[in-house]
């Protein structure tokens, strides 16, 4: 077979695996035999770069960050919907309908209302062009090159699946981003275990993911997209939704649970079925949309300027509850790290019985006022442990204030506060505690990927002294051992043996992931790998070295150093590279990116960005974001009321940027050197 014959199999191989896999959740081969067709394509492809063609399942992965989003203009308006908050107001929607049908009952199709955010992918010849956000409903930004790390959206429709869905060579997609609710949760635990804040919410977290202007955090991220409505020239491509709904489903798109309901008392039955099974489904929702099934009414009800009238979107309750706290107790991480969590009497939300929540750290303690035998009220929405919102004063208060620790909860050694950070940490490095949650961050899928090494495995390793530290997993653990241990078997212990055995060959990145250094995640851990190229490189270079690679700022370059200034984790390094973990990488172009140098202070309410949306697109860029305004700061952005900084700003003379000047910057940044002027200050 020549290597374009075998290419093109390749590829269409995997985009059936890649359906099957993620749109119908039906896998016929192992995730092994998965990565060696890909692994296949990958090497065809780099042998002969002809044949990669922009549909390839091997161009999902992001590319080089991009200096700002450009805006195009929808087909047709992307409008929002009405709510409806009661079955009352739901009837009085469906009397409006019926009104417009001549008095009549109208079909409906019931949908979910997935908690994402609406996109419109145009293809042309079958084949992914462009992806737009909502916007402002006429306008939407381009974010095509996120969209294409999402594995669930096809990058190609082959003519067959058209054919089968009734689709022409171009048409337009309309559905929802999201991010599941496993993603979520590992996402949040990943941000913990770097330390950094939790997104409220999956809705926030795949809303800063799509907008960002490095398509690789967005492939990161594990989003999904579910399609609701098809099109062709800005108009309704089928003549009902229900046929919508088959057609997305039959030319490889996922669509979530909908129904046709001949009236509106199937629409509130369904409603009322979604919102009883809602904690079953992988995602979060908030609702049910019903939609008018038949294109002509749907024409004759036609849309005011903000909400199509032949649709509704019937909004859940809050969930909450309120019960009581039975005491504050403390865990520890790997990092050393004490969180506080509120053991609950157990209290049913929304379908579970809770009996944790987390209250993150002890300024939250102190902002809640909340202590042992207090009333409080809580929440569950979008993550498994459910938030307490406030102390219930209706009831008595918990008679002694919560005090904090003074020592390990664990290993009895004594907890330390660094000045300025809200957490306890235990001083204790060999504390047990701690190793138990390095060895699961080390082995878990994303890092150094060891199947079969879970939390009550860890616990025996650690408990019975055989594991003391990461490199004892590889130097005092061996079949015959793992054999002996509480549910394990030969064959059990062959398998995990074979697990440690493979990762011995891990990226270099995994393994600066897996060592768990402080503030050093994923992402960073990559940029780390393809700076230095080997784990000696990454060990002596001093800060100021450090702090000049993109993306690693002063805090992450002195945590970095401290770690490898450490002779107990110089020892441990050694040991693990005499284990066969000493990956090594050719060191990426140093090529100065556009901002190199440049510091940014934000302040102020931004109108279209999030405040971590703009710090991630001038990291990409290479500056710097501090949180202060200084001599050194090079431009301070300005959103609505920005307070003090802007102040002290114009006093240095440091130019101020509005929004609209920051993202003509950025992308100023990446136009040819001819072609720069400098930006334009606010007035």
């Amino acid at each position: 077979m020549t290597p374009q014959a075998e290419s093109t199999a390749l590829r269409e191989q995997i985009r059936r695996h890649e359906r099957l896999y993620y749109v119908y959740d039906a896998p016929e081969i192992s995730d092994a035999d998965f990565d060696a067709l890909m692994r296949r394509l990958q090497t065809l492809e780099a042998e002969h770069p002809e044949l990669i063609t922009a549909d390839s399942p091997t161009q999902r992965v992001g590319g080089t960050p991009r200096a700002g989003l450009a805006k195009a203009a929808h087909s047709a308006p992307l409008q929002s919907l009405d709510n409806a908050y009661s079955e009352a107001e739901v009837r009085d929607f469906d009397r409006r309908v019926r009104a417009a049908n001549g008095g009549e009952p109208a079909a409906y199709v019931a949908e979910l209302k997935l908690d994402g955010l609406s996109m419109a992918i145009t293809y042309v010849a079958g084949q992914l062009s462009r992806g737009l956000t909502r916007g402002d409903g006429r306008t939407g930004e381009d974010v095509t090159e996120n969209l294409r790390t999402i594995h669930s959206l096809p990058l190609l429709v082959a003519a067959e699946h058209r054919n089968a869905a009734g689709l022409p060579a171009d048409f337009e997609v309309r559905g929802e981003v999201l991010m599941p609710r496993a993603a979520f949760q590992r996402l949040n635990q990943e941000r913990e275990d770097e330390e950094l804040a939790r997104f409220a919410n999956p809705r926030n977290a795949a809303a800063g993911a799509v907008r960002v202007l490095d398509a690789r955090i967005t492939a990161a991220r594990r989003l999904d997209f579910y399609g609701y409505a098809l099109l062709a020239e800005g108009r309704s491509l089928l003549a009902s939704q229900a046929e919508t709904m088959t057609a997305l489903a039959a030319a490889g798109f996922k669509t979530s649970r909908w129904k046709l309901c001949p009236d509106i008392e199937a629409g509130i039955e369904f409603i009322a079925a979604c919102e009883r099974d809602r904690d079953a489904l992988p995602f979060e929702i908030d609702g049910v949309v019903l939609k008018v099934n038949a294109e002509p009414l749907r024409e004759k009800l036609g849309a005011t300027g903000k909400f199509p009238r032949w649709a509704v979107a019937y909004k859940f309750a809050a969930r909450q509850a309120v019960t009581r706290v039975r005491a504050i107790a403390m865990s520890v991480g790997r990092t050393g790290a004490l969180t506080p969590t509120a053991e609950l009497d157990p209290v049913a939300v929304g379908g579970v019985t809770v009996s944790r929540s987390t209250l993150h750290n002890l300024d939250e303690i102190a902002r809640l006022d909340v202590r042992p035998g207090d009333w409080v009220r809580i929440e569950r929405s979008g993550d498994v442990i459910p938030k307490v919102l406030e102390v219930d004063l209706s009831h008595p208060r918990g008679e002694q204030a919560f005090e904090p620790p003074a020592r390990c909860p664990v290993c009895g050694s004594g907890v330390h506060r660094e000045p300025g950070e809200v957490v306890l940490r235990c001083v204790n490095a060999n504390c047990p505690a701690r190793l138990k949650e390095s060895l699961h961050h080390f082995a878990r899928r994303g890092v150094m990927n060891i199947g079969g090494l879970g939390p009550a495995l860890i616990d025996q390793l650690v408990d019975s002294g055989r594991v003391r530290d990461l490199a004892g997993l590889y130097e005092n653990v061996d079949a015959a051992m793992l054999a002996g241990l509480e549910r394990m078997g030969a064959k059990s212990a062959a398998n995990l043996m074979a697990e440690i055995e493979r990762s011995r060959g891990a990226e270099l990145w995994r393994v600066l992931y897996g060592l768990g250094i402080r503030f050093v995640g994923e992402r960073t851990a990559q940029v780390l790998a393809a700076h230095f190229g080997s784990l000696d490189a990454v060990a002596a270079a001093p800060a100021e070295v450090l702090e000049n690679v993109a993306e690693v700022g002063p805090v992450i370059a002195r945590s970095i150093q401290t770690f490898f200034s450490e002779p107990a984790n110089r020892e441990l390094i050694s040991r693990l590279q005499r284990a066969g973990l000493d990956p090594h990488q050719q060191p990426a172009a140093a090529a100065a990116l556009p901002l190199a140098g440049q510091t940014f202070v934000l302040t102020g309410t931004l109108e279209h960005h999030t405040r971590e949306e703009m710090k991630a697109s001038i990291l990409a860029a290479g500056g710097k974001v501090s949180g202060s305004v200084s001599a050194k700061t090079s431009y301070l952005i300005a959103g609505s009321d920005p307070g003090s900084k802007l102040a002290k700003a114009q006093e240095l003379g440091i130019t101020v940027l509005d929004e609209a000047g920051a993202e003509a910057l950025l992308a100023e940044a990446q136009a040819p050197p001819e072609a720069k002027a400098p930006p334009e200050a606010k007035a």
